[in-house]
């Protein structure tokens, strides 16, 4: 179904500037599903930063809103201050120390073997009634990531142009964003094996508190897999929660306020007048998604597991949305011949998007 991420925009534009082109509601439309998300996005991932730091480092005696308000603040003072520059050498770091502990964790889980030797599939009619379709959806809202990444991609693209002044040839681009993928398609695919295996058949409930749900998480990898994979897991929770965090909250950030820039102006330039603005707007924009988020998390700080629930079946729901401008913006004219999909890529993107379209109804006329 994230076959239409792959979108090939010109290399001096992003997926806003050409969405534009369709008409101003297209532009609506598509800051309409950010704002949807990006506060819940960013409460939820945050405050599973802050049961897992808190798990990790014995910090019960700290307040969870106070840990998850530090971990918010730092991380928006962090972006602000280091701007884009910062967050890739962040996002680089995280990911290069993460695969080595899931790897490793990963390969403990297979040499252990699942904890309920059932066979899982023959529980899978329940995953498409009751509780079991709320998981399915999700699961697919999520795994690998949000079909938002195909706009956070060419966001981050140009800006990075703007940043290094290199402009990457088509076929590096591409391999750019396929590599990230398959790095993200990797770590879901052993990360729902490592739960599988440990979680599935044990009985126990996840509690809805962020801290009890980290330690109670934790716990049940090391009483599974031994108590020397607790540093490796808990390193590799963490490094994947917090990598999410950062990149999330920037990309919500930057597309909002792309969406913004081309919505506001009838001419969209690389000047200095622009450029100062959008900086300005990010200053105060982070901030209150990080504001908005938290206040999500204080509002619903008991009931954890039901905000990422919530969050990943919304933004299941509003794939599609993203799913059809993706295809205007590869149709569009002015995307060049040599840039554009084959036809059979474009058939299976169309299959991939009525899919989605048809899930979400019987999602919506079932629940």
């Amino acid at each position: 179904m994230n076959l239409v991420c792959g979108i090939r925009v010109p290399r001096e534009k992003h997926f806003c500037r050409v969405i534009k082109n369709k008409g101003k509601w297209a532009v609506i439309l598509f800051l309409l599903v950010i704002f949807i998300t990006m506060f819940a996005v960013t409460g939820a991932v945050a405050a599973v930063c802050g049961g897992l730091l808190s798990s990790m480092f014995g910090m019960s005696t700290i307040s969870m809103p106070f840990l998850v308000g530090g971990i918010l603040s730092s991380t928006a003072l962090l972006l602000i201050i280091g701007r884009f520059s910062a967050l890739d050498i962040l996002i680089t770091l995280i990911s290069i120390l993460l695969l080595i502990p899931v790897l490793i964790a990963f390969i403990a889980v297979l040499i252990q073997g699942p904890v309920d030797q059932t066979d899982v599939l023959d529980s899978t009619h329940n995953l498409l009634t009751g509780a079991g379709l709320a998981l399915t959806i999700s699961l697919i809202g999520f795994m690998p990531t949000g079909l938002e990444v195909s706009v956070f991609s060419s966001v981050w693209m140009v800006d990075k142009i703007n940043s290094s002044q290199y402009h990457p040839t088509l076929k590096e681009s591409l391999f750019d964003f396929n590599l990230g993928y398959l790095f993200t398609t990797l770590l879901a695919l052993m990360f729902m094996t490592i739960g599988a295996f440990t979680v599935y058949g044990t009985g126990l409930l996840l509690p809805e508190n962020s801290t009890a749900f980290s330690n109670q998480l934790l716990s049940i990898f090391t009483t599974n897999l031994g108590r020397w994979t607790y540093p490796i897991i808990a390193i590799a929770a963490f490094g994947t929660i917090y990598g999410t965090l950062i990149a999330a909250w920037d990309a919500f950030a930057r597309s909002f306020i792309r969406g913004v820039q081309v919505f506001k102006f009838d001419e969209i330039k690389d000047c200095k007048e622009q450029e100062q603005l959008i900086n300005r707007w990010y200053n105060v924009l982070l901030p209150i998604i990080g504001l908005g988020g938290f206040i999500l998390f204080y509002r619903f700080k008991g009931g954890m597991i039901k905000i990422l629930e919530a969050v990943t079946i919304i933004v299941f729901l509003v794939a599609p949305i993203i799913a059809y401008l993706n295809l205007r913006v590869i149709r569009s004219e002015e995307i060049p011949e040599t840039h554009r999909v084959s036809k059979s890529m474009l058939l299976l993107a169309y299959a991939g998007l009525i899919l989605m379209v048809l899930f979400s109804i019987y999602y919506l006329t079932t629940i």
